[in-house]
């Protein structure tokens, strides 16, 4: 199965405001470093006419681009993580108790991913022991009284769900 997503922005809202937070801080240090350049450097101080003003601003842009695309890929680490678990238990809220999360090796959240596995393991074991148990009251003829015992497994079974 390919697990790799084609697309690096997958959650709009959320990695847009996190690229724009990380290029907003490296525009802020590098401006606030070329200012305390020009408070510090003495009596000729930073010269900032003509080209050199140019070289800062096309630099500036280059940082910025550089500092949002990088943010994006990086955001993307946590933005595809999130999508899958949702898609995965959009699937299990459907009915689909085999669903499974698989994630990149890079992505974030492993060991969150391999916990939720684990419960769905369980809750697909214990539906599978339900399922097992009205098979097995199915069986019984019509004339045969529920054997109590049966109804009792049945019981412990579905007192396992917290359902309030």
């Amino acid at each position: 199965m390919d697990n790799r997503r084609k697309t690096v922005v997958i959650n709009s809202r959320f990695q847009y405001q996190y690229a724009l937070l990380a290029a907003a801080v490296a525009v802020l240090l590098v401006n606030l470093t070329i200012i305390i350049h020009a408070l510090l450097a003495g009596p000729p101080g930073l010269l900032l006419g003509g080209w050199n003003i140019l070289l800062v601003a096309a630099l500036e842009v280059l940082l910025i681009g550089g500092v949002w695309w990088g943010s994006l890929v990086s955001s993307n680490r946590i933005a595809g993580p999130v999508f899958v678990l949702v898609r995965q238990a959009e699937a299990l809220s459907g009915g689909d108790f085999t669903a499974r999360i698989r994630l990149r090796k890079r992505d974030v959240f492993q060991p969150e991913a391999e916990e939720i596995n684990r419960s769905f393991d369980i809750l697909q074991l214990r539906l599978q022991r339900l399922k097992h148990l009205v098979g097995e009251l199915e069986k019984l003829p019509a004339s045969e009284p529920v054997v109590p015992e049966k109804i009792a497994e049945l019981k412990a079974e579905l007192d396992q769900f917290k359902t309030s």
